[in-house]
């Protein structure tokens, strides 16, 4: 409990320092980091995802024994400071934390038409429930909730794994497409560590996996 806390002090502290920093820019600089509607739908979007990692994280750190407690601070602590950061330019630019609707059509705010690895990606938001590939649905967190042991263990690997690769796409679009460069460098170090992570947790759930009786 007081790691959350200080966490959630920790997500307020980035998103005011991301606002601070704003703000001390000279006129020309702050003109050139005004947001599109990519960098406006970055924030939004993978704020969301970030929000359920977090949830998820908090989920495997409930008191019952666990394996992957320490996975589970390492996340919760990396996307809570990113969270905060997000939300901090989002309260800057004065605009909702999150999107009145799911659509992901910011994503179609490149200089160059869809490639097809994107028109996928984008098909694939369409037709997932949560509007995103890799979001766990309501099913997926209740029976994350009532499982116990490496039963869990396993099942938050899986939701885990699946998740970071939902981000990597519009993470790698915004790295390449937003012209803020403070969004740009985010989506950039979210495709990186997420990368890593994911070679992490797939090593993770092999182990659980062959140890699986």
């Amino acid at each position: 409990m007081r790691f959350t806390r200080c966490l959630s002090v920790a997500l307020i502290i980035a998103g005011i320092v991301a606002a601070m920093l704003w703000r001390q820019l000279p006129p020309d600089d702050a003109a050139r980091m005004q947001p599109g509607a990519i960098e406006i739908g970055f924030a939004q979007s993978m704020s969301r995802h970030h929000a359920q990692a977090i949830a998820m994280s908090q989920l495997m750190q409930d008191g019952r024994p666990s394996r992957l407690s320490l996975l589970a601070r390492s996340v919760e602590g990396a996307q809570q400071l990113e969270l905060g950061e997000m939300r901090g330019w989002l309260r800057l630019w004065q605009l909702p934390l999150e999107a009145t609707n799911r659509s992901m059509d910011w994503m179609l705010a490149g200089d160059a038409a869809p490639d097809e690895e994107l028109r996928r990606y984008l098909l694939d938001c369409q037709r997932s429930p949560t509007g995103m590939p890799g979001l766990a649905s309501t099913d997926d967190l209740e029976r994350l909730r009532s499982l116990d042991g490496d039963r869990r263990d396993r099942h938050f690997l899986q939701l885990l794994l699946a998740h970071h690769r939902g981000a990597l796409p519009m993470a790698r679009f915004a790295a390449e497409q937003a012209q803020v460069p403070a969004v740009r460098e985010l989506a950039t170090r979210v495709v990186l560590e997420q990368a890593r992570e994911i070679e992490r947790i797939q090593l993770m759930l092999q182990a659980l996996l062959t140890a699986r009786p």
